[in-house]
């Protein structure tokens, strides 16, 4: 069963990266290219990280450049026009990017017919005009060394304020929410702190990423309405049902990593899919006290029903 799911997961991302070949002067948009793989946008761009070694906008960004390398070396277009169709609105910063990836400027790379084409992809991916990928050795480990559990989770209510902006931030919104819950009694006992991520930092731009502070309320809590909407602290459910749990050691900003494995190494290899609904995170210290690299944080990915 996980080898047929394997083999699933490997033909839907071999469809995709011919569509990102075949469409390179598209604008190729997330929701686009995880329809065409028939994923939730919610977990496309971390499967398809964590399987290639690149994130969307990296993978799509270096075929670009191969793609003019290719015309610099066998066509005879401009270098402007070339650089319009990397994407680039001048042909000084295509120059600047493409020495920066190549080792050589356009011009030079240009008159140099014995200078080589540059090796960009961790897996090998490279741009081609004719010729269709058929098989790719994805980027992740041949023996399965994450440690992950199924549990069945049962619906939680949470109280929670919403961030919008950059994951850096969003300590304001712990903030509020603190200084509001603490005054009532709420914070201790069984209530856990949550993190309810709503967008990928390497797909959404920075000011609109979207990142629920949460703090789990036990059955019979009716938190007090004075205050609570200068707070901007809200109450809704977190859905109940089977999720994939791992656990991550070390500092939040690295947390990008364990998600790329667990998608990418874990979930590829399953025999799961994930539900299409965002992940979470529950944090099991204290930031405040704790040293970056002694943080502990489980990740949550939902998983869809298995069909009997």
């Amino acid at each position: 069963m996980k080898q047929k799911t394997a083999h699933f997961y490997k033909q839907k991302m071999l469809k995709v990266l011919n569509y990102i070949q075949e469409n390179l002067d598209e604008p190729l948009q997330l929701n686009t290219l995880a329809e065409v793989a028939c994923f939730s946008p919610y977990h496309f761009h971390r499967l398809f990280k964590g399987m290639t070694g690149e994130s969307l906008q990296q993978h799509i960004r270096r075929l670009r450049m191969e793609r003019a390398a290719w015309r610099l070396r066998l066509g005879d277009q401009s270098i402007i026009r070339i650089a319009h169709d990397a994407g680039y609105a001048s042909d000084v910063a295509f120059s600047r990017a493409f020495k920066s990836l190549c080792g050589l400027s356009p011009a030079v790379f240009r008159a140099n017919q014995r200078a080589p084409f540059p090796l960009l992809s961790p897996i090998a991916i490279r741009y081609s005009e004719t010729e269709r990928l058929k098989e790719v050795e994805f980027f992740h480990s041949k023996e399965m060394s994450m440690k992950v559990v199924i549990k069945e989770m049962p619906e939680v209510k949470v109280a929670y304020v919403r961030h919008v902006g950059p994951y850096a931030e969003c300590g304001k919104a712990w903030e509020k929410l603190f200084c509001f819950l603490g005054p009532q009694g709420v914070l201790g006992g069984q209530a856990k702190i949550l993190g309810l991520s709503h967008d990928d930092p390497e797909v959404t731009p920075a000011q609109e990423i979207r990142y629920d502070a949460c703090v789990t309320l036990e059955d019979g809590i009716e938190l007090k309405e004075e205050g609570r909407k200068e707070a901007g602290v809200g109450v809704k459910m977190v859905d109940g049902g089977e999720y994939a749990v791992t656990t991550h050691f070390g500092p939040y900003d690295t947390l990008a990593v364990t998600y790329a494995k667990f998608f990418g190494e874990w979930l590829s290899s399953s025999d799961r899919s994930p539900a299409d609904r965002p992940c979470f995170e529950i944090y099991l210290n204290d930031p405040e006290s704790t040293a970056p690299e002694d943080l502990v944080t489980d990740i949550y990915m939902p998983l869809e029903e298995v069909k009997q």
